[in-house]
């Protein structure tokens, strides 16, 4: 019996953090008229975002993590911060597919980050490594939606946006890539963590070497004449070094 109270408990937490979180879009469309569902969308993203990267963090405690943190018993702050981001990445896929404005990885990324928080959940000492897996995955997400937002308003040719977006690219390719990378190594030679832990982090980290490749498309479409540019000044001042050189 105590073990379906604590199950039903729990259903209860994260469907009250869902109505939170969809309550929350519905006030933001009120106060904020004039935009479309994404805006909307994206606004609350922001939010979470930048609340999950500065609590992940915190718990996570950068500078301290080791494998007795990693090893500690899950806390009430920890089982708060898990229940709240429940329910903002079940929100977030329901209204990815209410309004199917997105590509099948963000798809299969919301759904992974559910089935993470639901073994995290089940698991007494996860608290510090969801809290580093979410400031991990979050860490970028503040840029890309302020990327998002300033050429929503107008503002895409800026020196703001460009700052933004290189920042938010270089971050996203950096962290997700060797970085991620390296934790996958560790991740999977790690007597701490148990096998379903390890499938969700195999599968994360697919998903984002598959945001990297689109990351690099777009960068590539986007800068090819910039680059272009870059490399034509490269060698003229590779010739003039020669030719300094010879003389």
């Amino acid at each position: 019996m105590a073990l379906q109270h604590e199950l039903s408990t729990a259903s209860v937490l994260k469907l009250c953090s869902f109505i939170f979180w969809g309550l929350s879009y519905i006030w933001c469309t009120e106060k904020s008229q004039g935009h479309s569902p994404e805006w909307y969308s994206r606004v609350i993203t922001l939010l979470h975002g930048t609340v999950a990267t500065v609590a992940g963090l915190w718990q996570c405690g950068v500078t301290t993590v080791d494998q007795c943190r990693l090893n500690a018993k899950i806390t009430s702050a920890n089982y708060a911060l898990m229940m709240w981001s429940w329910g903002y990445f079940a929100f977030d896929l329901f209204w990815c597919l209410l309004y199917w404005t997105t590509s099948y990885v963000i798809l299969i990324h919301h759904a992974t980050a559910l089935i993470a928080v639901g073994i995290y959940i089940n698991k007494p000492y996860s608290g510090c490594t969801f809290a580093c897996t979410l400031a991990l995955m979050e860490i970028t997400n503040p840029f890309l939606q302020t990327r998002w937002l300033l050429r929503d308003g107008g503002y895409g040719q800026t020196i703001i946006y460009y700052a933004v977006e290189i920042i938010y690219l270089v971050m996203f390719v950096v962290l997700r890539g060797p970085f991620c990378t390296y934790l996958i190594y560790k991740i999977l030679n790690s007597d701490i963590l148990d096998t379903d832990e390890k499938i969700v982090s195999i599968v994360l980290y697919v998903v984002s070497i598959a945001f990297i490749y689109e990351i690099l498309g777009y960068v590539t479409y986007k800068y090819k004449n910039k680059i272009n540019e870059f490399k034509g000044f490269a060698n003229e001042i590779r010739v003039v070094i020669n030719d300094t050189q010879t003389d």
